[in-house]
This record gives C-alpha cells, structure tokens and sequence, in this order.
C-alpha cells in the first residue's frame, strides 16, 4: 500500500485532511508542523489510519552548535515519539544542518550528540525513526550516501526526488533504507512534482521497492498530484 503524505492538504486543518484522505488509503504520514503539527493524539486517534509522522522541521536543527537550540530540538522531536508511540506510529526526522561552512566539524559533534539522545527517547516511547536524506543544499548533513556513517547504520528513509536532485540516486537506492518518500522533479528543485511528470527512472526505483517490500509515501503537494501519481504507480503495476 502507498500511503499519502498530509502534506497535499497542509491549507487544510489537520482533521479535515485525514477526511478527505480516509477515502483514499489506510496509511497516511502527518506532517507533523505548521497547521498539522500534532499537540496530542487526539485528533489523529479518531482515525483508523496506520500512520507514521514526519517530525517538525522546520524550526528545529539538532546539529546546531548552539546548544539551547540544539537540546530544544531534540525535546520537539521526543515530544514527535511520545505521540507516535501512542499511534503506534514510526517517525521521519531531518539531520540537521551547519550554519556555517567552517563549522562543519562542531556541527557533526552536535549532531552525533542528539542522534544518542533522540535514539535513547526512541527506545523509552517504542518508536522506530528513520533520517531522512536531503537534497544537495549547503550545509546540511546527509546531502550524499557519503554522509551515512554520520548515522551508525541507523534507519534511513530514503527521499527520491531529494536524491535524484543530489545526482546520487542510484546510490542511495543502494543503502539500506526501510521507509521512503517518493515526488518528481526535473533535477533543478525540490518541487515534490507528481510522480512520472519529471526525470526520475519509476521504472527502476518502484521495481527496486517492490523488492524491497518498502510500502512508499507520496509526499507531493496538491490532491491533484496524489490522483495523477496513483495513475502513474498503476502504469508500472505498482500497487498503490
């Protein structure tokens, strides 16, 4: 089963997109920040959704060098687990980033850092979490495989579009990812394009899933991009 990302209805209240998405599938990722950020369980337990959220982002970097910023991030990320543990929910985090090119080695330091205690509050709320790979932007981490070991062969979620537009994705399809992001895009941005109206070889990637026997999310950006994605899947014989 594919499931959706709530990010195709985040101008919608978080409720009112898991309505519209009930319809659609039975496995949906919350984007857990701006209008869908989850202060409890509540409204997403009124749902008999399988779930998985993708942590705040936004505001968080847990490679920051400054330490209050660093320890708060980490906090909004545990807050993330203590919520799924109750939705029986794996969670996506981001890897963080250093603001500065010279500092790049603190910032590792940092980020090592939280990756132990994020993993030690993982552990306490019985949630599995995956890093997620970013696109080829200055200073953040896990912008190339290279970058894996930072994460002692932890759980990746492997973000397609974000690897096609670093120019490694078949590398990256190579590591041993368990969860997965999937989007399009002509290999100049990040635009969480509908599958199959960009660059990226489907054929490929789904067979490599399949495989696998990764269940992918659609992370795209409108109902329309789910609808016309869910086409493409179906052309490649991808259950979706």
């Amino acid at each position: 089963m594919t499931g959706i990302s709530t990010s195709c209805l985040h101008d919608r209240p978080l409720e009112d997109a898991l309505e519209i998405l009930s319809g659609m599938t039975d496995f949906v990722e919350i984007m857990d920040d701006g209008p869908h950020y989850c202060h409890s369980a509540e409204i997403p337990g009124q749902f008999s959704f399988r779930y998985s959220l993708h942590a705040p982002s936004r505001g968080v970097n847990i490679a920051s060098t400054l330490e209050p910023i660093r320890r708060a991030s980490v906090e909004v990320i545990s807050e993330a687990f203590t919520i799924a543990g109750e939705l029986n929910a794996k969670v996506v985090i981001h890897p963080g980033y250093s603001a500065w090119t010279e500092g790049k080695e603190l910032s590792l330091l940092a980020l090592r850092r939280s990756l132990t205690e994020i993993g030690t509050a993982a552990d306490d709320s019985g949630v599995t979490f995956f890093v997620e790979n970013m696109p080829k932007w200055p200073y953040f981490f896990f912008c190339t495989p290279e970058d894996y070991p930072y994460f002692d062969d932890g759980n990746i979620c492997l973000d397609v579009g974000h690897a096609f537009l670093s120019g490694a994705l078949d590398s990256f399809l190579g590591l041993p990812f368990a969860h997965c992001h999937i989007h399009d895009n002509d290999g100049t941005e990040d635009s969480h394009s509908p599958v199959g109206s960009g660059d990226i070889d489907w054929k490929n990637v789904l067979s490599i899933l399949k495989q696998r026997k990764v269940e992918p999310v659609l992370e795209v950006r409108s109902l329309d991009a789910v609808e016309s994605s869910f086409a493409v899947l179906k052309f490649f014989d991808f259950e979706s």
